[in-house]
């Protein structure tokens, strides 16, 4: 039987975790539900726990602290990160610290959660087992401690093995651009097959070495090469680069970084080449990302001033502008450095929310739809890359823009008609117009546009001109007294925009037409 423990803040959360394990007695045991890491750190320390399912973010101790103590205290508990986010830098982070597995909770089912438990209660139970020995003489377990600078009684050993070949590692991670594989019917894992198909490419492209899958969506394989013609980085990067076309579905990136001649330096190009594959973000699925020391100049500054940019096109409703001034932001994407990748998430998330909004406010019938459901963060937080973000976003902008402009062609623009109709002889602003219609003055303007073919104030002049026209051939009132009655405080205003309209002054048009 695995004992269990579930560690999440979120109390609705803990209650559907328990009500997963409820119907196998036999199998699992929850041995507690906690809120926070300390709570469940000093729980593991009081009784065996064989594997925890745990959040990343939660308050007093979050689910990357306590996963780190748990090893720092020697505990051979298994971990499962269960998170909201698919950020690959989260994964590989809460991997590094020793996770075995990165579930996103938006996406697991129930079986599948099930499957990987098991499939990690079996770790559990034989994490004191050595393996057979794969790579310079360290089993498997150990080239993974190796990787997160935990195994610093193997590191002499190793480097004297890697000395003796008298050859250099690269280090290669891949991860899949399409999400983890998912379990088998009998519950055991894809990633095997998924380590075994990578070492074929590997092999295929003339770079042999051992694959270690971290979690079912994540492998590292270290590729050991003589480089005594001090040309093997350069047919390392050709060959290296041909890996993702290799594949069928899903698709993978890489993040590579070396050569490396010792432990300490396998493991920072470890954490190097788990940090390159970020850039995939911008790149694309099938990215091949070297690793390269942080350079350029930040677009922070400009990223901020678009966001604010972003707000305030929403605000006017000029959806058009704002569609193009995101695109023009993906446009640059051979510009930003690695920090920019949070800040245009988070641009990305502003202008979801911000949209939303302003469309539950400005449209009656969008509380009636699924935008009333939709999570931004959640949403984008679950997207490998900016490519995709820009096209749900594309989407979210023109689902909004139907439901506002739907909601104009209604009863709501004939009241504005009606209205304009009724008191065009008035000093009309656009701001009183756009409040009978129910929307912020610039997008109701855009919305007036589309629906009638003319501007605000071209209507506007339509109707006074028109009116105009009708006391011209029907009374003797003179010129000035029909400038006021149609709206117009100056006689000789009111002459100039009835010549620009109907091409004579208004004396001329009343001689014509009686």
């Amino acid at each position: 039987m695995l004992h269990l423990l579930i560690v999440d803040d979120d109390v609705i959360v803990r209650k559907w975790l328990r009500l997963v394990f409820q119907p196998y007695p036999e199998e699992f045991a929850v041995a507690g539900a906690v809120a926070n890491g300390r709570e469940a750190l000093e729980l593991c320390r009081a009784q065996p726990v064989d594997v925890v399912i745990t959040d990343m973010i939660m308050p007093d101790m979050d689910g990357m602290s306590f996963i780190q103590a748990l090893r720092e205290f020697d505990l051979d508990t298994q971990a499962i990160i269960l998170s909201n986010y698919a950020d690959f830098s989260l994964a590989q982070k809460g991997m590094s610290f020793g996770a075995a597995e990165y579930l996103l909770k938006g996406e697991i089912t129930e079986e599948e959660l099930l499957a990987v438990t098991r499939r990690v209660g079996k770790k559990a139970a034989s994490a004191g087992k050595e393996s057979e020995s794969l790579f310079l003489g360290l089993t498997s377990r150990q080239v993974n401690r190796l990787l997160m600078g935990s195994a610093p009684e193997q590191a002499k050993s190793f480097d004297a093995a890697l000395a003796a070949e008298g050859s250099v590692i690269w280090c290669v991670v891949f991860s899949q651009d399409t999400g983890p594989f998912p379990a088998r019917a009998d519950g055991s894992a894809m990633g095997a097959e998924w380590a075994r198909q990578l070492a074929s490419f590997l092999q295929d492209a003339q770079l042999p070495g051992p694959v270690y899958v971290i979690a079912d969506h994540i492998a590292v394989a270290l590729i050991l090469m003589r480089d005594t013609a001090g040309d093997a980085g350069a047919f390392f990067e050709r060959r290296i680069k041909l890996l993702p076309c290799r594949s069928s579905q899903p698709s993978f990136s890489v993040g590579t970084d070396g050569p490396v001649a010792s432990a300490a330096q396998l493991e920072q190009a470890f954490a190097h080449a788990c940090g390159a594959i970020r850039w995939r973000f911008l790149s694309g699925p099938g990215s091949v990302c070297p690793y390269e020391p942080p350079k350029g100049q930040s677009r922070q500054a400009d990223l901020r001033e678009e966001t604010r940019t972003v707000r305030k096109l929403i605000q006017g409703g000029e959806l058009y502008r704002l569609k193009k001034l995101l695109e023009r932001v993906c446009a640059r994407s051979g510009q930003y450095t690695a920090e920019d990748i949070d800040h245009l998430r988070r641009l990305f998330n502003i202008a979801a929310e911000s949209l939303i909004h302003y469309t539950l406010i400005y449209c009656r019938e969008a509380g009636e739809t699924q935008l009333q459901g939709i999570n931004p963060m959640a949403e984008i937080g679950g997207m490998l890359f900016l490519s995709d973000i820009m096209a749900w976003m594309d989407r979210l902008i023109d689902a909004c823009h139907g439901l506002l402009q739907n909601s104009a062609n209604d009863d709501n623009m004939h009241r504005v008609l009606a209205y304009m109709e009724q008191n065009y002889m008035n000093n009309l602003t656009l701001n009183q117009i756009s409040e009978v219609a129910g929307f912020s003055p610039n997008y109701f303007c855009n919305l007036f546009k589309e629906c009638t073919g003319k501007s605000v104030s071209a209507y506007l002049t339509d109707l006074r001109i028109q009116r105009a026209k009708q006391l011209l051939t029907a009374t003797n009132k003179s010129v000035n007294l029909v400038a006021g009655e149609v709206g117009y405080e100056s006689p000789s205003y009111f002459i100039k925009v009835f010549k620009d309209v109907t091409g004579v002054t208004p004396n001329h048009f009343r001689r014509a037409n009686r």
